[in-house]
């Protein structure tokens, strides 16, 4: 029986007006639809731009479905440049166990790759069942299916594996640094090798994502491999194994830094065009807190930063780090300050708050986290009597309020010196709803440089 033809009109009404995957999965399974009589058969000659779009748009369940609409459309999906292997993939095998989910789902990706007729462009996949049993499968079918689409010159690679532990993490074959064009890489949850001797790096490579990584003989490799990506743009590197020491040299293309983990130091040095940071520390204790100071410094000084995000405890290593005593410093570049998880029962911790928003004097958009603690002595939090203002800040949003002096305190700091704020946006941290009512009450009472601010409180 021939397939029902379409005419061009529907079709890309259904797919690109509507946009639902609904419409998508009923065109791809040749439902029956109005139809149009026509001597030219669209579908056939849909142009390849079309196609490639549809292609992208559906899953790869839906897109082999389409194999039924035309003879010329019959094995399309297998040139398909967009494999995605993700958790619905998966869970399309929800009746059966961890290891036979494994080996089903595992054998439709080999056969899939290894019909494949075409450039994979992007690849996604997610390692999703988690028996430990499955290690060394796990590792040797990575390694085949790396081999097979490495030759196809890939552009954008997503490698997830759902580990439970550091004992489950699958070892990253070599083939990986055989992608010499890839501009997009992400992995998570493996185990990172030194790269081969030849390898002369990604030199296309502008995104990198590494997540709960494990660096084989140290994290140098890490560095050695930044070395060799002179396009890279982005770099986000999140609770990676053996992160101590955090050294970023040469990054001369680096915008956006994102940095999450258990360091002791961070030292950046010829990042010239590093525009957005975000530092988040996890650990309990930095034990040189002297080389992160002199870091973010220098962000002030010598970089042209316009994001900045300090997270974690690294605000309070900071603080006890001596950052204090050369605040205020000059952001004079920053649109967006965020500092999260701040205790402002530390006297230390307030002054570095205090001070960070002195030392960002053009910022529009400013948000503060605080950590839920109460005040030990209720009147040592001032701040500075001066004249120093900010006037281009619109936007404040502060989260966590208890209703400690310190707190209202920084609040009144914040509406004294902003000349033109509009948006004060607040969200109180476990209070009912009388509690919250008084925090309000407290807040309109506070005298404000713009006549403009209101307060606005966050729901849940």
């Amino acid at each position: 029986m021939r397939p029902n033809r379409f005419t061009f009109h529907s079709l890309a009404e259904r797919l690109f007006c509507t946009g639902t995957k609904g419409d998508i999965a009923q065109i791809a399974s040749s439902e029956p639809l109005e139809s149009v009589e026509t001597n030219n058969d669209l579908i056939s000659t849909m142009p390849v731009i079309v196609t490639d779009k549809i292609l992208k748009l559906v899953p790869l369940t839906i897109t082999a479905k389409t194999s039924i609409l035309s003879r010329t459309w019959r094995r399309n999906w297998l040139s398909c440049p967009y494999l995605v292997f993700d958790g619905a993939f998966w869970d399309g095998f929800s009746k059966l166990g961890d290891s036979g989910k494994w080996h089903k789902g595992s054998k439709i990706i080999s056969s899939v790759l290894f019909h494949h007729n075409g450039r994979v462009d992007s690849f996604y996949l997610e390692l999703r069942p988690q028996n430990a049993d499955l290690l060394v499968d796990k590792n040797v079918s990575l390694s085949q299916w790396l081999s097979l689409f490495s030759r196809t010159c890939p552009r954008k690679i997503a490698l997830i594996n759902w580990a439970g532990e550091w004992s489950s993490l699958v070892i990253m074959p070599s083939y990986i640094f055989h992608c010499t064009e890839l501009v997009k890489l992400k992995l998570k949850c493996f185990v990172l090798n030194a790269p081969p001797y030849d390898f002369k790096g990604f030199s296309c490579l502008k995104r990198l994502e590494l997540l709960f990584m494990k660096f084989n003989n140290g994290i140098g490799i890490l560095w050695s491999l930044i070395a060799k990506c002179p396009c890279l743009v982005f770099l986000r590197l999140e609770d990676c194994l053996g992160m101590d020491i955090l050294d970023i040299d040469h990054a001369s293309s680096l915008e956006k830094l994102i940095i999450r983990g258990t360091f002791d130091s961070l030292r950046l040095k010829k990042v010239p065009r590093l525009i957005d940071v975000s530092l988040c520390s996890t650990k309990s204790e930095m034990r040189d807190t002297k080389t992160t100071v002199a870091t973010i410094n220098s962000l002030a000084i010598s970089y042209e930063v316009q994001c900045l995000a300090i997270q974690g405890k690294l605000s309070k290593f900071l603080a006890t780090g001596g950052i204090n005593k050369s605040l205020p410093l000059a952001f004079n570049h920053l649109d967006k300050l965020c500092l999260t998880d701040l205790t402002l029962a530390d006297t230390d911790v307030f002054c570095f708050t205090v001070g960070m928003v002195q030392s960002c004097p053009f910022i529009k958009d400013l948000e503060i986290s605080i950590t839920s603690t109460t005040d030990a002595v209720q009147d040592k939090y001032e701040y500075p009597i001066n004249d120093y203002k900010l006037g281009k800040l619109h936007k404040v949003k502060i989260t966590g309020i208890t209703r400690s002096n310190a707190e209202l305190k920084l609040i009144e700091y914040v509406l004294a010196i902003s000349l033109v704020l509009e948006n004060l946006f607040f969200k109180c941290e476990k209070l009912d709803a009388a509690s919250e009512l008084r925090v309000l009450r407290q807040l309109i009472r506070l005298p404000r440089a713009s006549a403009k601010a209101q307060f606005i409180c966050l729901g849940e």
